[in-house]
């Protein structure tokens, strides 16, 4: 996993997520209005809680809404956690300069998985890199 450096405010974000999911994130993006917790494996569940109880307790106290994501090793399994649109493909890539990734997705899934001004495939582009290098994501 890439390292990534936390200022006071992501350390203080992280540490308020633990203490009220009971999981630690092994990190976290914040967008304008959504934030997006990486947790280890298997404990999505736990982080959600029981009909999302836990993860809205995480949204009233951050004002924003949270997304959260099981981290995997394996790239094209985390890609397919990260993606909620039904993958057609997954085309990965190791070059000279980093990984690619290619997701082909159905017409109908493309306006969803790339969301409005690009939003959702930014974001994306954004965990992936700092997960797993990923220096370029394409849709298809």
């Amino acid at each position: 996993m890439a390292t990534a450096t936390y200022d006071t405010e992501m350390i203080r974000t992280l540490s308020m997520f633990e203490s009220l999911t009971d999981v630690e994130a092994r990190d976290c993006m914040m967008k304008e209005d959504e934030a997006y917790f990486i947790v280890p494996e298997g404990k999505a569940g736990m982080a959600i809680g029981k009909g999302g109880k836990v993860v809205k307790k995480v949204q009233n106290q951050l004002g924003k809404n949270v997304k959260i994501f099981e981290y995997k090793d394996n790239l094209g399994a985390f890609v397919n956690n990260l993606v909620s649109v039904d993958i057609r493909s997954l085309d990965i890539q190791d070059t000279e300069d980093g990984k690619t990734v290619e997701i082909n997705v159905s017409n109908d899934n493309k306006g969803q998985l790339v969301g409005r001004d690009g939003e959702n495939i930014d974001s994306i582009r954004d965990i992936l890199k700092r997960t797993h290098n990923v220096n370029e994501v394409t849709v298809k």
